[in-house]
């Protein structure tokens, strides 16, 4: 048998694609261990008497060179590869990350590193799921997508807890030159893999319209399920407090699900249509978010935690498969830098909306009224299948 089939029996484009794979999802866990710091940046800015409007003002201040940027890195992919631009964006990340050891203090100076950060990010999401997709041949194709893209969620589940230990047993003093390690362990091993095949781009942004064609819905769903996700993040700390429970109960309950749902289920939904996939996908974290407004005993959280961990597990990397459904490998950084863009744009700007939904009808309102938004998304994919059914 050659390698090429054996690559392709086992869903790798080649023998050596299966060894770049684990070193990738190796490489993506410790760089978002380093960004997953990012938790306890409230804490240490207020810790040196920061006040609380300003530290919104730099928290907040990540979203727009992240979304701006994700955008442009499918120009930028298609002229020096992905790999290449990966690189780029998690130097800038690290290099900005361990500069708040020295500007933590002051307004402008973390801003600034702040924003540089967000630039880095920007820089390096898309091009890494790009690369990603690059090893990877239709054989299990959104499969072995969705576990390496929990290899992310799985450093958020992990780099809070070690950086909380980190700031109470030395304070903020060591905590971003600590911090940092793990992501230029991560990016010294992108530099064992290789680069991928380059095309010349189309556009400003690399994508061709057509290649778009019946894939707008699926950029309007990730914006969504950003909005929704975005929440946890944001918001359900505040709501889960508001009901005296620990916010574990939720985390907890929704990653556990998330992580079983991947590895145990994903590999069966390559039968379904993707619409009615991502509709049931985008249905459950709608439910979970529902038992949560409803819910008040620490059970009900944990199971609005696994019902909405279900369905998330099954939306990024079902809608990510989408997006580049029937491209070459090198004509998916524009499509991908947009999709990400979309996911980045619900996830980072929505909660300001947010904030004020919930401060007119409460965290309860806010949690029924994003619900509804997902519901919402779910009908217009279900309607959308049929149509596309209807038209043959």
């Amino acid at each position: 048998m050659s390698a090429a089939v054996e690559g392709e029996g086992g869903g790798f484009i080649d023998p050596l694609a299966r060894r770049e794979y684990g070193l990738l999802c190796l490489a993506t866990f410790l760089i978002f261990f380093t960004n997953a710091h990012a938790a306890l940046l409230a804490v240490v800015f207020q810790k040196h008497g920061m006040p609380l409007a300003d530290v919104g003002i730099i928290l907040s201040s990540y979203g727009v060179p992240v979304v701006l940027f994700t955008l442009l890195t499918g120009a930028i992919a298609g002229r020096i590869g992905a790999l290449t631009t990966l690189k780029i964006g998690v130097g800038l990340m690290a290099l900005a990350f361990v500069s708040l050891q020295w500007t933590s203090d002051m307004f402008l100076t973390a801003l600034g590193s702040r924003v540089l950060q967000g630039v880095g990010y920007g820089f390096l999401f898309a091009p890494l799921m790009t690369y990603a997709q690059s090893r990877l041949s239709h054989h299990r194709f959104v499969y072995l997508l969705g576990v390496f893209s929990s290899m992310a969620p799985l450093a958020q589940a992990f780099g809070p807890p070690w950086a909380d230990y980190v700031f109470f047993t030395f304070g903020d003093r060591y905590l971003f030159v600590i911090g940092v390690i793990p992501a230029l362990v991560g990016f010294g091993l992108l530099f064992l893999l290789r680069r991928e095949t380059v095309v010349p781009v189309s556009s400003l942004f690399n994508f061709r319209v057509h290649s778009l064609k019946g894939k707008g819905i699926g950029l309007l769903a990730i914006f969504v399920s950003g909005s929704l996700f975005g929440f946890l993040s944001s918001f359900m700390a505040g709501a889960l407090h508001e009901k005296g429970l620990a916010i574990g109960w939720f985390f907890v309950a929704s990653t556990a699900a998330m992580f079983t749902t991947r590895f145990l289920g994903l590999n069966h939904f390559g039968r379904f249509d993707l619409r009615l996939t991502v509709a049931g996908g985008i249905s459950l974290m709608g439910a979970g978010l529902s038992i949560v407004a409803l819910g008040s005993q620490a059970g009900t959280i944990a199971t609005g935690g696994v019902v909405f961990g279900a369905g998330y597990s099954v939306v990024y990397p079902v809608l990510t498969a989408w997006v580049s459904e029937g491209l070459p490998a090198g004509e998916r950084s524009g499509p991908q830098a947009l999709f990400n863009a979309a996911f980045n744009a619900g996830l980072l700007l929505m909660p300001l909306p947010v904030s004020y939904l919930i401060s007119w009808v409460g965290y309860r309102g806010a949690l029924l009224s994003l619900a509804a938004l997902g519901w919402a998304m779910a009908a217009a994919l279900i309607f959308s299948h049929r149509r596309k059914a209807m038209n043959g």
